[in-house]
């Protein structure tokens, strides 16, 4: 998940799309000129000697290069994959909304976010917030953890960028889960639809 804001800062230069719109306006404020420029269905690769790292998909990215501070907008939703050296996926995100300020070098993701991890634990939330200063990704939002032998709830939380080593901050109830309940734990396998690195 590191690489999120590295993609997302090179969206111009970047960007694979079928329409690409360039707007400039002015608001009210004299020293608030800023471009937008729109782009449909895109589909970025970051890529690291030769090896793909990341994919990321996103039906709307809306870059906005604004005097005060920019921000590239994700407002029709966000789904990106991350491969190990050897093309394997190593963790998926994915919500509803993105959008990440380059300057702050924070990501800021909303509704039905969803983040699972290499272990097979998934992350679910409404809102998540990645500072690449820090490495690390938080929410104070109510969260709710699927590990191979529990579903844990709670509010608040706090993880490594990679969601391998997290803590919920408050935790409000825990169910353990084996072959023989009834409660589904929901699949623990990173998506398919991902695929492989290229090599």
């Amino acid at each position: 998940m590191w690489k999120f804001i590295v993609l997302l800062t090179g969206f111009v230069l970047l960007t694979s799309c079928n329409n690409l719109k360039t707007d400039t306006y002015r608001s009210k404020r004299k020293d608030s000129i800023a471009t937008r420029e729109n782009a449909e269905n895109v589909t970025i690769e970051y890529t690291d000697s030769g090896l793909l790292r990341a994919r990321i998909q996103s039906k709307l990215m809306v870059a906005v290069k604004h005097v005060r501070e920019p921000y590239i907008e994700m407002p029709k939703g966000v789904e990106a994959c991350f491969f190990d050296p050897d093309g394997t996926v190593a963790s998926y995100l994915s919500a509803e909304y993105g959008i990440s300020y380059q300057e702050k070098k924070m990501v800021l993701l909303r509704r039905n976010v969803q983040v699972m991890n290499v272990k097979g634990e998934r992350l679910n939330t409404e809102e998540l917030i990645w500072d690449q200063n820090s490495g690390r990704i938080r929410t104070d939002k109510f969260v709710r953890i699927n590990t191979r032998d529990q579903i844990i709830m709670g509010e608040g939380m706090e993880s490594n960028q990679s969601f391998t080593d997290w803590e919920i901050l408050n935790v409000r109830g825990t169910i353990n889960v084996n072959n023989h309940d009834s409660i589904s734990r929901n699949g623990a396998a990173l998506p398919g639809s991902c695929g492989r690195g290229r090599h």
